[in-house]
């Protein structure tokens, strides 16, 4: 090989090996990889020239997709109840109004151990007492397999476990449990330890002040306020509160100042480095921001330390190789994509920026090039970042280097806090500027994360990002020499890309999409330019993601009934700012029994600025190609007092001169008085034996069903009721989009049943 394709060999490897994980996250076979793996090795020792080049990128490709396959693709022991025993890896957190989750690692299945950790889920009012990081826990519970992705561009549950070490899921806490370890564990030390510095820091600090430095130092986000996060993260600076290079950054900086403190020889500093910064990835819970700014850091104080200098594109290909291959499902984590963009930026674009320095004083030098860095991070992860969150903070070059400031000195004191709680009193004095710099950050903060317009909601990007970024690093990068004219072109055509990727392209058709939310219900009417939300499913974003995703705002909400499976999903509307001008209910939901939480939840909609509006047989909404028509709850024919399901709301919807009956909840008591015939049937109540009696099936004579549940039995059952009646369920099929025109309907499920199997 030429000194060019020996030079241009890692970052071109870092491309193969991409390439080779996304072909092996489609495939669980292994055949491919290692035929590939020893073909490639075979050539790299035979051939010269560019085809030794090309050999080389071959078993970069080829070990990339052996990985992958392995990675994506793990053995499972099999569903079903059973007998757990394990070790608490992580902090238990609150999801949702009463669901608990957390992490297990050492776990054994009915006496037999397995490899991974687990992913265990309750449901509680309380947490259990004393269920604490590092505990051991012995529990009978229900072992399920993750699910993938079931909704259009929506949440991969598998890969998100995957991403953090877990294969397979837990439900349940039946005859729990609770004790010391018998023997101690690396990953019950470590989950024990930070759990105990956590509560170190909040008592010597505070509440707010202890999480935050919690937050900052351990990584535990979790004591945050959710308010709080989301201003920092409306104002761009999100990043400073997980635990990652920038924090890594500031450990090294201190250390480098002991050791020349000190005059340690060179050697020796670079093995001091390795075990501290393995002992501080170990302090946050070896999360993989932490270890990936540690790798980088070693890669790039090993090349200095030893006089051996490298480029830090070299340095970023060799680190992202080795991590990707290493664990290949972080690629298509938010995080994995936003860190090495973050230092591909500075790598690429920071060092081009920094030569047009106008200023001669050092310190305005330095807060230049401080703003550089920050300048080039930003374009790295413009394009991760819109498409994980849809939204670009105005204001983050502007304030990313004040805060970024601030949080140095906070993360020093709380440094000093934790290394000095052994003397109480000094630890305590410095708890004092501690807590009142970070209340300072987080009020200045939260005043300007609460200013309008400071940030531009936009649509998931679309092909033409990508080529865009390219283009856009390309421009401002000085890896590349290019006369002043082109280098022009390209940062227009790649903000030109960009821009046109942003832009919601016009909606012409008319849908109606099922989404897959377990045992809730959330669907959306969208014809031609109007949205029709009808009912939100539960508070895991489902349908807010969607909605962001696509920059749709709805023109109404439908919900049939106050139940919180088929509203939670308001709460995520109301987090991600998505405004909802009018809330349909049925006549007399207020006076049914409902949860407490859906009235409050139902009182927040209405402050935000949402009309309520109440609906009842014979009234009706029009749409573009069609109309709702409100066939139940009838004035008068339903008792206050009742259950909810009882005046669920039953309506006939008309797009395209097709017809669609929505049933809601409805208790077969009262569903005759909602039978009209109908081209599609939505099922009622999740496929309850208690509706859809055959008399009614009858009635309506469906072409095709539509079923919104969580388990593959119900949609079985369900099957043997309609006869001959295609059905489609969530469980099944994930999303089902029905498109209707011109009379005829086609329906689209997201997954294949048979793949599924």
């Amino acid at each position: 090989m030429t000194s060019r394709q020996k030079a241009w060999l890692l970052p071109a490897g870092a491309a193969a090996a991409t390439a080779g994980v996304l072909l092996g996250r489609m495939t669980a076979c292994l055949l491919p990889g290692l035929l590939g793996i020893f073909f490639a090795c075979g050539a790299v020792f035979l051939l010269r020239g560019r085809w030794r080049f090309i050999a080389f990128l071959a078993v970069f490709l080829a070990a990339g997709c052996l990985s992958a396959s392995f990675a994506f693709h793990p053995s499972l022991p099999a569903e079903g109840a059973c007998r757990v025993s394990g070790i608490i890896a992580d902090e238990l957190r609150l999801s949702g109004s009463r669901h608990w989750r957390t992490q297990l690692a050492e776990v054994t299945l009915d006496g037999s151990p397995v490899h991974g950790d687990a992913y265990w889920s309750f449901y509680s009012e309380e947490p259990p007492e004393n269920l604490l990081p590092g505990k051991s826990v012995t529990f009978n519970a229900r072992l399920y397999h993750p699910s993938g992705q079931v909704n259009p561009g929506g949440y991969h549950f598998q890969e998100y476990l995957l991403q953090h070490g877990m294969t397979f899921g837990l439900f349940g806490k039946e005859e729990l449990e609770v004790s010391d370890p018998a023997f101690f564990t690396f990953s019950g030390l470590k989950a024990s330890v930070r759990f105990r510095l956590s509560r170190q820091f909040i008592s010597l600090m505070g509440n707010e002040a202890g999480g935050y430095a919690s937050a900052l130092i351990l990584g535990i986000r979790s004591l945050l306020p959710a308010e709080d996060r989301a201003a920092f993260s409306r104002l761009g600076v999100a990043h400073v509160l997980s635990v990652s290079g920038f924090h890594v950054g500031l450990v090294i900086g201190f250390l480098a100042f002991l050791f020349r403190l000190f005059a340690l020889p060179q050697k020796a500093r670079l093995i001091l480095y390795a075990v501290l910064l393995f002992l501080y990835s170990s302090l946050c819970g070896m999360n993989q921001p932490v270890l990936r700014a540690s790798l980088l850091t070693l890669l790039a104080l090993e090349g200095k330390i030893l006089n051996r200098p490298r480029s830090g594109i070299h340095l970023l290909s060799a680190a992202y190789i080795f991590l990707l291959l290493l664990s290949p499902p972080q690629i298509t984590g938010a995080s994995f994509q936003l860190s090495f963009g973050a230092m591909l930026g500075i790598v690429l674009v920071s060092p081009w920026l920094m030569r047009f320095c106008p200023f001669q004083r050092r310190l305005l030098q330095a807060v230049w090039n401080s703003f550089c860095v920050l300048a080039g991070a930003q374009l790295g992860i413009l394009w991760p970042e819109l498409n994980a969150f849809q939204t670009f903070p105005l204001l983050s070059f502007l304030t990313n280097l004040p805060v970024t400031l601030l949080v140095s000195v906070i993360i020093y004191l709380d440094w000093a806090v934790l290394l000095l709680s052994w003397l109480h009193p000094l630890a305590r004095l410095i708890a004092v500027p501690a807590a009142w710099l970070t209340n300072l950050l987080t009020g200045s903060v939260g005043a300007l994360g609460s200013l309008p317009g400071i940030t531009i909601w936009t649509c998931s990007p679309g092909f033409s990002a990508g080529p865009g970024l390219c283009l856009l690093l390309a421009a401002c990068s000085g890896l590349f020499h290019m006369k002043k004219r082109i280098r022009l072109q390209l940062l227009a055509a790649g903000l030109g890309l960009l821009v046109f990727s942003l832009c919601p392209l016009p909606h012409t058709a008319t849908e109606y999409i099922q989404f897959s939310d377990g045992d809730a219900d959330a669907a959306l009417i969208w014809d031609r330019n109007e949205a029709i939300v009808l009912d939100a499913g539960e508070s895991d974003g489902t349908l807010s993601g969607y909605l962001r995703q696509h920059r749709l705002t709805p023109d109404a909400v439908i919900l049939t009934h106050l139940h919180m499976d088929h509203m939670g999903g308001l709460a995520s509307l109301l987090e991600d700012n998505i405004p909802v001008p009018v809330c349909y209910l049925p006549w007399g939901a207020r006076n049914a029994l409902v949860d407490v939480h859906a009235l409050s939840l139902l009182d927040q909609l209405q402050a935000a600025g949402t009309e309520i509006r109440f609906l009842s047989r014979g009234d009706s909404l029009v749409l573009p190609s069609g109309s709702v028509s409100v066939l139940w709850p009838e004035e008068g024919k339903v008792r206050p007092g009742q259950d909810a399901n009882e005046s669920s709301m039953v309506s006939l919807i008309r797009l395209q001169d097709v017809t669609m009956l929505s049933t809601g909840d409805l208790d077969g008591r009262y569903e005759m008085y909602a039978a009209v015939p109908a081209d599609l049937l939505k099922i009622a109540h999740h496929g309850s034996v208690s509706s859809s009696s055959p008399e009614f099936l009858a009635a309506v004579s469906p072409q095709a069903a539509l079923l919104s549940c969580s388990k593959p039995e119900r949609h079985a059952r369900m099957e043997e009721r309609l006869q001959n009646v295609p059905l489609f369920s969530t469980a099944v099929h994930g999303a089902v989009t029905v498109t209707f025109s011109s009379g005829t309907f086609r329906i689209t499920p997201f997954l294949d049943p048979a793949s599924k199997e």
